[in-house]
């Protein structure tokens, strides 16, 4: 079973996977307006796969009857400044994440 502490910071995971899968689709939709179908793609496929993500946690927390704790997902930005701002945002974002994962690990090694 594992820690309370990591299924806390699991849950809080989940919730940035998803807030991702949600930003990356608002980028996808600003790329379809702007005729970047190519990008527009990429980021559709960047949010299922963010997606696919939070769904494996999920199921990760099933498989070990642990609780899931959904909290609420902010509007994610839609209206960028030129077709390069959107691109910068995701990069920040993939920093955040990659930081939150190792955090993950760091607990997951400690029970």
């Amino acid at each position: 079973m594992p820690s309370e502490r990591f299924v806390d910071e699991l849950n809080a995971q989940i919730g940035r996977e998803l807030q991702a899968a949600h930003q990356y689709t608002a980028v996808a939709a600003f790329y379809d307006r702007e005729t970047f179908p190519r990008l527009a793609k990429f980021f559709y496929d960047q949010a299922d796969e963010e997606r696919g993500h939070a769904m494996k946690m999920v199921g990760y927390l099933r498989d070990t009857n642990s609780t899931m704790k959904l909290g609420e997902i902010k509007a994610p930005r839609t209206a960028f400044a030129d077709h390069v701002e959107p691109i910068a945002l995701a990069l920040e974002h993939e920093k955040k994440v990659t930081v939150s994962i190792g955090k993950l690990f760091e607990i997951a090694r400690e029970t």
